[in-house]
């Protein structure tokens, strides 16, 4: 089926092993390990300087209150990953940089999204700085999530933008996230 849907296959990974998928589908949602959160902490700075006004209103998150969705990852997007575990694509105007099975995680916490859009999971993104986000904070529809967008420099409901009822959707789009966003 992936092979068909993508007009540019860019960048093909080999596809993702059952064990690996294995591991994501367990690990991908545990609790933050001191690790993690030693990690999140440190790199966190108030960046207005001593004599700015909002200096004094900088108050650090913690990262030990973060959680992410509890939730089963959709079977086309587990099916995805066993066709390329991440890669690059392109349909229309629509850019696809997924992340593979080591990086979902990974990237998830460097971008702070249990702080910034809680009950979400970004899965790639745009080359744009446009995210590509299964939204959870409801219960699947059809064994789907819908898909939001959101710029990393404004990550939030209040500005992200739905752009897909499913993943098998929002790669047979053709629009940009850009205008998707406009």
């Amino acid at each position: 089926m992936w092979s068909s849907v993508f007009e540019m296959p860019y960048l093909m990974r080999e596809g993702a092993t059952e064990e690996e998928l294995e591991r994501l589908v367990k690990t991908w949602n545990e609790k933050l390990s001191p690790q993690e959160i030693a990690e999140i902490t440190e790199r966190q700075r108030n960046l207005f300087p001593a004599n700015h006004p909002l200096h004094a209103q900088y108050k650090p998150f913690d990262p030990s209150l973060w959680n992410l969705p509890q939730k089963k990852l959709p079977n086309s997007y587990l099916d995805f990953l066993r066709y390329s575990n991440g890669g690059e694509f392109q349909t229309g105007e629509r850019y696809f940089q997924f992340f593979g099975t080591k990086q979902l995680r990974e990237y998830n916490l460097a971008y702070e999204f249990p702080e910034y859009m809680a009950g979400s999971v970004s899965i790639g993104m745009d080359g744009c700085g446009n995210h590509y986000i299964m939204d959870m904070r409801e219960d699947m529809d059809g064994d789907e999530y819908p898909i939001l967008t959101a710029h990393s420099g404004n990550l939030g409901y209040e500005d992200c933008k739905q752009v897909a009822r499913s993943f098998p959707e929002l790669c047979r789009g053709t629009t940009s996230m850009d205008e998707e966003l406009d």
